[in-house]
């Protein structure tokens, strides 16, 4: 068994295992704490912001496809679903970034899986200027994108 990564480099470390060159490091702190972990809120708000951008990657990549509206709704419920994210964040070790609430005692739910990856896609959106392309490597990254 590895040894649990230290909580003040879980950032760092997320962001060096998915290529990510932060300009803001607090973003991915952020994104990585769950409510409960040093303030109520925890990521959740970037999280809104991360499911946002996944939303609207995956419709413009639909468009860019010439699916059709229905092809494409069906898709965004497909790929933005929460069991598929918290899947993808379990399959992807993401389980071990995340900042927990102690109370929690490393308890990781889908539901906050599913949040924490929604987080990192806002937190990597946010720290680029807000923009839609460069959030599009961390979306292949974690396995997220139309299927080819």
């Amino acid at each position: 068994m590895t040894a649990p990564i230290p909580e003040r480099d879980r950032p760092r470390a997320l962001c060096t295992r998915f290529n990510i060159v932060p300009n803001d490091e607090s973003l991915f702190t952020e994104a990585l704490s769950a409510a409960g972990y040093r303030d109520s809120t925890g990521h959740k708000n970037l999280a809104g912001v991360g499911d946002a951008t996944l939303l609207q990657n995956t419709q413009v990549e639909g468009r860019e496809r010439h699916m059709s509206r229905g092809a494409i709704t069906d898709m965004v419920k497909q790929i933005a679903g929460n069991e598929n994210l918290a899947a993808r964040g379990f399959e992807l070790g993401i389980d071990a970034y995340i900042l927990n609430n102690p109370a929690h005692r490393g308890d990781i739910q889908d539901r906050l899986m599913a949040t924490t990856m929604e987080a990192i896609i806002g937190a990597v959106f946010l720290d680029n200027g807000k923009s839609l392309s460069a959030v599009q490597s961390i979306i292949a990254a974690f396995g997220l994108g139309w299927p080819e």
